[in-house]
Formats: structure tokens, C-alpha cells, sequence
């Protein structure tokens, strides 16, 4: 799209040219000197426009092998019920999964955990180590015991969704590419407190 209407201005230009040059009374040129003029600006025009697409070519070919230099990852959510830390019972655990699904490396990869219940937002991030460098197919875990981490930061999770409060767990990071920081968001999971169990929306 872009080169053609370049094309479509310069050949606009062109004619203009070619209408002045014909029309011109300043100019007293001989009809070999007008040909000659009508081809130069011909051949310059057919130039032009060659280099308009080689240039265009070029910038969406840099774009796309700039684009296949991106990492990416992908973040899951899971929930089991395991022994708590006593061994005594059972008890949820949140399992954070995030595995790095290209053939690039993630530099200053930073995870953005939140969980959203009802118009408050309390911040998981801290739970990852920031600026994490992060290498092609690399898979990584968080295990969080979730009444406990919660439990931590003022949060009764299952009375907050009895009270009708819906728990939302927000998942997200940040990372460094071509020296800028780019974001990106993940799925969203709602806690099932008849369960004790996060479902992805």
C-alpha cells in the first residue's frame, strides 16, 4: 500500500514535470530537446519507483527478522491439593508455570502477578525474582501455597468470593527487546472457592 502511493505521487510529479516542460514558453526548447527531456524524466520516474519497493522491501524484511528475534512466553496457572508444609493436611497450592516457547533469549524478564477481588489489586509480583534473564525453551515453576501467601497479605480468599467479592488472578510480564520494554498480558483465572481451585476465563 505504501509504496503505491508513493508510485501514484511520483508519477503525479512526473506529469506535472512533462506538462511544464510542453507547455513552458520560458523554456524554447526544440522538439529533440523536449524528447530528451520527457525521456529523462521517464527513465528518473521508472528509477524512482524501483527504489521506492527495493526500500520498502528492505524495511519490512528488517521488521519481520526483527520480529523473529522476539521471545515470547507462555504462563499457565494450575491448582493441586497437597500436604501443607507440617505434612498435616491437605491444603491448595497454586503452581505458576512459565516456559520461554522460542529460540530467543528473555533479557530483564520481569512477571506481573495480580489478584483483583472486588475493587482492589494486591501485587504478586514479588513472589518472582525481577529482571530475570530467561534462555530459548527454558521451563520454570512457582510454587505457592495459596491460604498461606495470601493469608500473608490480609487476604481470606474463599470468605472474600462467599462474600461476593470474585477473586481474579491477572497474569502478565515485561521484558527488554531492541533496548526498549515491551509488555504483555496473559490469561486470567477466577478462584473457584467451592473447589479451592483457580478456572481459567
Amino acid at each position: 500500500m505504501v509504496p503505491s502511493i508513493i508510485s501514484i505521487f511520483l508519477s503525479i510529479v512526473s506529469i506535472a514535470a512533462i506538462f511544464v516542460i510542453k507547455t513552458s514558453t520560458s523554456l524554447q526548447l526544440s522538439d529533440g530537446e523536449m524528447v530528451n527531456s520527457i525521456i529523462a524524466i521517464s527513465a528518473c520516474l521508472g528509477g524512482l519507483i524501483s527504489a521506492t519497493f527495493v526500500v520498502y522491501g528492505y524495511i519490512q524484511t528488517n521488521k519481520a527478522f526483527l520480529f523473529s528475534l522476539k521471545p515470547s512466553l507462555l504462563i499457565r496457572v494450575v491448582s493441586e491439593h497437597l500436604p501443607n508444609s507440617q505434612q498435616t493436611k491437605q491444603v491448595p497450592y497454586t503452581f505458576i508455570h512459565y516456559a520461554n516457547t522460542s529460540n530467543n533469549e528473555f533479557v530483564n524478564l520481569t512477571m506481573e502477578i495480580k489478584l483483583k477481588i472486588g475493587t482492589r489489586e494486591i501485587d504478586l509480583s514479588d513472589l518472582f525474582k525481577p529482571k530475570m534473564s530467561m534462555a530459548a525453551q527454558d521451563t520454570r515453576q512457582n510454587r505457592i501455597e495459596t491460604f498461606d501467601i495470601l493469608g500473608q497479605r490480609g487476604i481470606d480468599i474463599n470468605r472474600e468470593v462467599q462474600a461476593g467479592n470474585a477473586a481474579i488472578l491477572k497474569t502478565g510480564y515485561r521484558f527488554t527487546f531492541n533496548g526498549k520494554e515491551e509488555k504483555r498480558a496473559g490469561a486470567e483465572y477466577k478462584w473457584n472457592a467451592g473447589i479451592s481451585h483457580w478456572e481459567i476465563l
